[in-house]
């Protein structure tokens, strides 16, 4: 008989997971609900809609989409949905007549609930010479790339039925006259006149809904835009970041947090430290709500944070708690700045995507920020890691150099603006990390560092120079250390910033760039930051954390290595249980029985007893891998341990007790051939009735 274990059981160790339920049709209210929502949604939000599975998960994002337009979200009443639903209301009374269908879900309705009531609404409903139609005079907001005014115009098809909106670009004033109006051939021109007569503001917005404009035989391009504009506006003018992290967090994230999404910015770069990549990461919520109790003020955080490879396996997950107590005289001491949550976390070499979580249960509300990255480790060509652009630094504290602290790097602690933003009068400086000089045959002495500043714009230089590479990074300093780029001879705008590494005849060697934001004005205040003082790497947290990432990216001997580092320091039964999947992994089975037989005997740990069931299976000693596995089906029902189990009993002879257990992982999962297969083996051992 073929061996299935293998195959089973390593989907036991790294997955774990069911298959998603497919999707059940909306609830009618649900489904009347994307239909009036349909003018102000954007594409993300619609999407993310669309993948909840349950109900109760559309049921809270409907009330999440209405919170996060609220714009007097302190107040009891939500004052943009009051609006929208008197919108709403006109639209059914004055559009749906004639049309089989509520006014708000046709075209005008469209438009309206969209812009709400334009400042100007003209008919033209009983004129012989052009079809019903009407004029709508709009203000528009040039922040999301519309004109301070313009028109639309919406006809209704020979007189009957539903109200079209009407596009100059593509149709002309010869869609709205009626042919047998005129004796002529109805070209363009004359269609324009037969309007005028009536109305020249009409005339000419059937032309261009761009007021001004007046092209006489074409019609404007203008008028595409607007429309265009129009329609793009959700997208515009509605932060759509929410509905992807809920999405992401909507399973962490407890029933009375999920309407109080707060906005953050976050940053989250690497540098190498004792030869290990460090994620470095700070996370600033737009707003922080405390508590008061006892003359002091507090709030009790939970930070999530969860790494995931390309396929979003979860690579590494953790959570902690992060209590906060500050005094009145503290608070107001910092009121203007935004509070920052700072940390550092070794991450092996790989593509990943790294979500954040942060809870404030004391203001039941939530922040989230995900980010793909990619963390080449010290193989490879010369290259320049991340940049960090700075404001200030401050000299490390004596002692202090002994932990590892976010941002804080060769002696000093980088303070800066997690949006890159630099007063007028400012001046930039920048950190950032050379790697694999010494493999690729270079010598510091032999190279220089170029910086150029370019203008977003034109992308010309608008600053540019060259300091030897000695200079900025001495002997003993890990990174380049550029400081001083005065930025007041710049104008305002939106700039990109190149560090790069230059030979002795100019040839770039590696660089790296980022962008920064010139402001017309005096920038906003550093943040205040919180940020926790880990052990200086090898500590055994850190070994077993990047064991354990090893191991979940199926490098199994690189986790031996780490998880043994850690155990030689800290013997600990969470990292024992990693280090017996590792072994499990490497087919080391004796070993990885060795490792975790004493957690399970101290803990009976679930996960434990699948270790040991697994260990005794790759030995083939089928009857004690039943024993734990028995225990694991009195606990929960889980397809692998279902899978397993009934091997074990085809193994043993016992086909007969293997069926129902191998037919019920089936019901499951239909999509299992393997486990066709152990069924059909099951029924070839299976007693006869």
């Amino acid at each position: 008989m073929p061996r299935l274990t293998v195959l089973v059981s390593l989907l036991f160790i790294l997955s774990g997971s069911t298959p998603a339920a497919e999707k059940t049709q909306l609830l009618k209210d649900h489904a009347e609900w994307l239909e009036l929502a349909a003018p102000i949604i954007t594409k993300a939000e619609r999407e993310v809609f669309f993948k909840l599975s349950t109900d109760e998960e559309r049921t809270k994002f409907i009330r999440l989409f209405w919170k996060q337009r609220d714009t007097s979200p302190d107040t009891e009443e939500n004052e943009f949905y009051k609006e929208f639903m008197s919108r709403v209301s006109f639209a059914d009374s004055h559009f749906g007549f004639g049309t089989g269908k509520r006014g708000c879900l046709t075209e005008r309705g469209f438009y309206y609930l969209l812009l709400g009531p334009p400042l100007e609404r003209q008919m033209y409903t009983t004129h012989s010479e052009f079809m019903p139609l009407e004029m709508w005079f709009c203000k528009g907001d040039p922040r999301f790339g519309l004109p301070p005014y313009f028109y639309l115009i919406f006809y209704q098809p020979m007189g009957m039925g539903e109200y079209r909106l009407y596009n100059p670009g593509v149709e002309g004033p010869e869609k709205l006259v009626y042919a047998s109006m005129s004796q002529q051939t109805l070209t363009r021109s004359l269609a324009f006149e037969t309007v005028k007569k009536v109305s020249s503001e009409l005339a000419s917005a059937t032309l261009s809904y761009m007021p001004g404009e007046r092209p006489q035989d074409a019609s404007s391009f203008s008028s595409d835009q607007i429309i265009a504009g129009v329609r793009e506006l959700p997208e515009k003018e509605f932060s759509d970041v929410y509905a992807r992290n809920y999405l992401n967090y909507k399973d962490f994230v407890e029933t009375e947090h999920t309407d109080n999404y707060t906005e953050s910015t976050f940053l989250v770069k690497t540098f190498r430290s004792s030869g290990v990549d460090f994620l470095h990461w700070t996370l600033e919520p737009s707003r922080v709500n405390f508590g008061e109790r006892g003359g002091r003020l507090y709030a009790s955080f939970e930070l999530v944070v969860r790494i995931e490879d390309k396929s979003g396996r979860s690579v590494y997950e953790r959570t902690e708690e992060i209590p906060l107590r500050i005094t009145p005289e503290q608070y107001k001491q910092h009121e203007r700045q935004r509070f920052a949550f700072q940390d550092i976390l070794p991450i092996i070499p790989g593509e990943f995507r790294v979500l954040f979580l942060l809870k404030n249960k004391t203001g039941r509300d939530f922040s989230s920020q995900e980010i793909r990255m990619s963390v080449p480790g010290s193989a490879g060509p010369a290259a320049l890691g991340p940049m960090l652009l700075f404001r200030a630094k401050e000299a490390l504290k004596p002692g202090e150099d002994r932990f590892l602290k976010a941002f804080a790097l060769d002696g000093w602690q980088f303070l800066f603006d997690t949006r890159n933003e630099f007063p007028r009068d400012g001046v930039l400086s920048f950190y950032v990390q050379p790697a694999n000089l010494a493999a690729s045959g270079l010598k510091t002495s032999d190279l220089a560092v170029r910086t150029e500043i370019r203008s977003a714009e034109s992308n010309a230089p608008a600053w540019t120079e060259t300091r030897p590479l000695a200079g900025v990074m001495p002997s003993g300093q890990s990174g380049i250390l550029w400081e001083g780029i005065g930025l007041a001879s710049l104008k305002p705008g939106y700039y990109e910033i190149e560090a790069a590494l230059i030979d002795g005849s100019e040839r770039k060697l590696a660089f790296r760039t980022d962008h920064f934001v010139l402001l017309t004005q005096a920038g906003s205040p550093l943040p205040w930051a919180y940020s926790r003082q880990r052990p200086a790497f090898p500590s055994a947290d850190q070994l077993a954390i990047l064991g354990a990432q090893y191991q979940a990216v199926g490098e199994f001997s690189k986790a031996k290595e780490f998880l043994e580092r850690s155990l030689a320091i800290k013997d600990a039964g969470p990292t024992r249980l990693i280090l017996a999947k590792a072994l499990y992994g490497l087919k080391s089975f004796k070993d990885s029985l060795a490792m975790i037989a004493p957690v399970y005997e101290a803990t009976r740990d679930r996960e434990a007893a699948k270790v040991m069931a697994l260990d005794y299976a790759g030995l083939e000693d089928w009857s004690s891998a039943l024993v734990y596995l028995k225990e694991l089906l009195k606990q929960a029902t889980e397809i692998e341990t279902l899978n397993l189990t009934g091997e074990c009993l085809i193994r043993l002879g016992r086909g007969d007790e293997a069926l129902p257990l191998l037919r019920k992982s089936l019901e499951l999962d239909s999509r299992q051939d393997h486990v066709r297969k152990l069924i059909d083996q099951a029924q070839k051992t299976a007693k006869s009735p």
